[in-house]
């Protein structure tokens, strides 16, 4: 059953989780967690697609949505990951209306594209009417970050079948010239609020990679539709770091 799309139109936005590890366990963990949706990643993560899979198939027993961020707009990846179940694409490094215009086509079946017919495990998950759905409910979101992107935002936009875009600040940030860290400088932050205002002046979704609580709670507040905070690994080693902290503190001094 689709849900993405219904809850990224819902008021206040909603918080994304990410899955980078490979790990079902933690996938599962996340879902539970109370993320609204979460993202496997195919471009940064260390998982290859049967790791994605079994995370994705743990994300669904838990009947939180994924999306899947492929590792480039190749048509292969996109329909395959689209044929598993992931009720969304994010795409990294588009730059321009042509690669949107590529990347939707991947996505959606004729007439609206030219995606192949086989989602044996889409049928599963999301129902036997998958098809008849997917062109409406999918989300589908182009990343902004790069000059040339931002340069070309309104007529990415404009790509019929592209649900919005979504911003990774940290590629942004070093493309124009500036260090990537976990809150954007006022120069990178200055870019952000154009792409969001862009994007919601189209009538489209906007979604954007955060570093900290405080971040998704801003880029929320300010009319984001999607904000992420961080990565299942660094999670993990946040907690881990602040248990260990705690336990160092808590220890009774040798001698």
């Amino acid at each position: 059953m689709f849900n993405l799309l219904e809850k990224c139109r819902r008021p206040g936005g909603l918080v994304m989780g990410w899955c980078s590890s490979g790990s079902p366990l933690l996938g599962e963990a996340m879902a539970v967690a109370g993320f609204d949706a979460l993202t496997v990643d195919l471009q940064h993560g260390v998982q290859d697609f049967s790791d994605a899979l079994r995370v994705l198939q743990a994300i669904d027993g838990r009947g939180v949505p994924a999306m899947c961020r492929v590792p480039w707009n190749e048509p292969g990846i996109v329909m395959k990951a689209l044929d598993a179940g992931f009720q969304g694409i994010i795409c990294p490094m588009i730059d321009d209306r042509a690669q949107a215009e590529q990347l939707a086509r991947w996505c959606h079946y004729p007439p609206h594209g030219m995606r192949s017919f086989g989602p044996h495990r889409a049928q599963i998950s999301l129902g036997n009417d998958y098809v008849a759905h997917a062109h409406e409910a999918l989300v589908i979101l182009p990343m902004v970050e790069t000059e040339a992107g931002l340069r070309n935002l309104d007529s990415i936009l404009s790509v019929p079948g592209i649900s919005g875009v979504y911003v990774g600040p940290n590629d942004l940030a070093l493309a124009l010239g500036h260090p990537a860290q976990a809150i954007p400088c006022e120069a990178v932050k200055e870019h952000i609020e154009h792409i969001l205002g862009r994007t919601k002046a189209a009538g489209k979704l906007c979604g954007i990679a955060c570093g900290s609580p405080q971040m998704v709670a801003d880029m929320l507040a300010a009319g984001f539709d999607i904000a992420t905070l961080q990565n299942d690994l660094r999670l993990f080693l946040h907690g881990m770091t602040q248990q260990l902290v705690e336990t160092r503190q808590l220890r009774p001094s040798a001698g």
